[in-house]
């Protein structure tokens, strides 16, 4: 079963940025969607029960953005 979980990342500024955010995040295990919005710096994943938070927030780190910790 799939779950909604929200994420803030500070430091996006463009459409560009959502992206690289995007395609990051559909590679850490478990994320099966992911919708980001620069303007509201905003993460939608839609995840499995193997995500792991920790991983997206790596993930995101690994690009030079600084994520806040998820919302599940």
């Amino acid at each position: 079963m799939l779950q909604e979980v929200a994420m803030k990342i500070e430091d996006m500024k463009c459409a560009g940025c959502e992206g690289t955010v995007r395609k990051k995040l559909l590679t850490v295990k478990g994320v099966y969607e992911a919708r980001a919005n620069f303007k509201s710096g905003a993460v939608l994943l839609n995840v499995s029960s193997s995500f792991q938070s920790s991983e997206a927030v790596k993930a995101i780190r690994e690009l030079g953005y600084t994520p806040v910790k998820p919302t599940e």
